[in-house]
């Protein structure tokens, strides 16, 4: 039998390695497991990249390149944005199922996600190098968000972060659904905590300072507590 060809394409992407990586039709638990496992497989490529990126904007920041780094900021935000909807392919199994696979993981949980868990110790690092900037030029967050206008670049920076941790929130309140969906929220996980926990988790803000900003912005306007009549 003649030998397939693989073609540069297979090659330089590794298609032959990378389709290798799940487990065999005789190995499924149920035919779905190969869906659960490729979602997780997939998920976890977007973490990889999203951490690239992270360590792209620091530098960036670290460089006072405003511009690049609130650019590696707004793909870190398609990705957070892309990722609910990959989630959203688990729900083709049923619970019956899902619990048939869930039991074949052993101790693992999603908790234990490498690019996850990377991506919620990386996030708040960007704080301060961002905070740097600020104080170069003499600025809090409340002066930007008043001065917008002469600082664009930086203003948009500070948009960027905001809306990173705005996603990544997102992102763990739609997996708390999903959680409810397939397992429910009053039992525990295979770690042996509460699933109700990871709401306490999906509060944990990168960004504080930013948001406070926010708030401050309001009462400074006067809209917070001296609204004119309609």
């Amino acid at each position: 039998m003649e030998e397939k060809k693989i073609t540069d394409y297979e090659k330089y992407i590794r298609t032959e390695e990378l389709l290798s990586l799940q487990k065999g039709e005789q190995e499924l638990c149920c035919e779905d497991e190969l869906t659960f496992q490729m979602i997780h497989q997939i998920a976890e490529l977007h973490f990889k990249l999203v951490i690239q990126y992270i360590n792209l904007a620091d530098a960036d920041m670290k460089a006072k390149e405003v511009l690049q780094a609130t650019q590696q900021l707004q793909r870190v935000n398609m990705h957070m944005k892309h990722l609910p909807p990959v989630f959203d392919m688990v729900k083709v199994i049923s619970p019956r199922d899902y619990h048939t696979i869930r039991l074949a993981l052993g101790r693992g949980s999603g908790q234990d996600s490498p690019g996850f868990n990377h991506i919620l110790k990386l996030g708040p690092t960007l704080w301060q190098p961002f905070e740097a900037i600020l104080n170069e030029r003499g600025l809090t967050p409340l002066e930007l968000h008043k001065n917008a206008g002469d600082n664009l670049e930086l203003f948009m920076l500070m948009q960027e972060m905001i809306a990173f941790d705005e996603n990544f929130q997102t992102f763990r309140q739609h997996h708390i659904q999903l959680v409810r969906r397939m397992i429910g929220l009053n039992t525990k996980s295979l770690k042996g905590i509460p699933a109700q926990a990871l709401e306490r988790g999906a509060k944990f803000e990168f960004y504080p300072k930013l948001w406070e900003a926010i708030c401050e912005l309001t009462d400074w306007t006067g809209s917070s507590y001296n609204p004119k009549p309609l």
